[in-house]
């Protein structure tokens, strides 16, 4: 008896874990930004301008992508990663993700 009642709000907790999930959206797209190595030619990027969730991409990152076409893209993603962010902080916001999976 008690066990069912365990068994039915385990359901029920996941029913509305996946229904929160869903209305955040089945999609989403998180961009990470990798640290600068030396040999990438440049120190940092300025992030500190853009939208929390858009990211800048200038001519100069685009390396083999559309040469002719000499100006700055925006692309918009559900959440963006600086190279300061830690593992945890990305594991905080994909970990809901995870669990909805399993």
């Amino acid at each position: 008896m008690l066990e069912d009642k365990v068994h039915a709000l385990q359901s029920e907790r996941r029913l509305m874990h996946n229904q929160l999930q869903e209305l955040r959206g089945n999609i989403r797209v998180y961009a990470r930004i990798r640290p600068f190595l030396p040999v990438d030619g440049i120190a940092e990027c300025d992030l500190k301008d853009a939208e929390p969730n858009v990211l800048p991409i200038s001519d100069s990152a685009l390396k083999t992508v559309n040469r002719l076409n000499k100006t700055e893209s925006s692309f918009t993603y559900d959440r963006v990663f600086s190279p300061s962010s830690s593992q945890q902080t990305v594991f905080d916001e994909v970990s809901e993700l995870i669990q909805s999976a399993l």
